[in-house]
């Protein structure tokens, strides 16, 4: 049976825009999008961005997991990085935790803006700042 929780991801259906700089000046830009996979379990999450002058494909999927009340997610990309989250929503707030990297952001109707931040071994730091805005249909 799908968990209404799944629900949650519903407003991040579309295509966006990104765009975002990192703290090293790299500049980001591109686009990406959310879709159910057939059945409504699996969110697919499809990423084509220019990350400074490498371009970085990537496909996610995220999930709910019942057991730990969280969203799990796997991504891949074209230069064959594998990364796992974790993923929680309250209200407007999202956050992802990964062993490396965290993201806090805050979802609006036709956009999504945030930090995402590295683990340098000791401390966080800030590594990018992140905009993705709705591309109407």
């Amino acid at each position: 049976m799908r968990n209404n929780k799944l629900d949650l991801l519903n407003p991040y259906i579309g295509k966006w825009k990104t765009e975002g700089l990192t703290k090293s000046g790299d500049v980001i830009a591109g686009t990406g999008s959310y879709e159910w996979v057939d059945g409504g379990f699996f969110l697919k999450h499809q990423v084509d961005v220019m990350f400074g002058n490498k371009t970085i494909r990537s496909i996610e999927i995220t999930h709910y997991d019942d057991m730990d009340d969280v969203f799990r997610s796997q991504s891949f990309d074209n230069e064959g990085r594998i990364s796992i989250s974790t993923l929680k929503i309250y209200n407007d707030i999202i956050l992802i935790f990964a062993d490396a990297e965290r993201f806090n952001g805050n979802f609006k109707t036709h956009t999504i803006e945030g930090t995402w931040e590295q683990f340098d071994g000791k401390n966080w730091v800030q590594w990018m700042d992140i905009k993705l805005t709705r591309i109407p249909l």
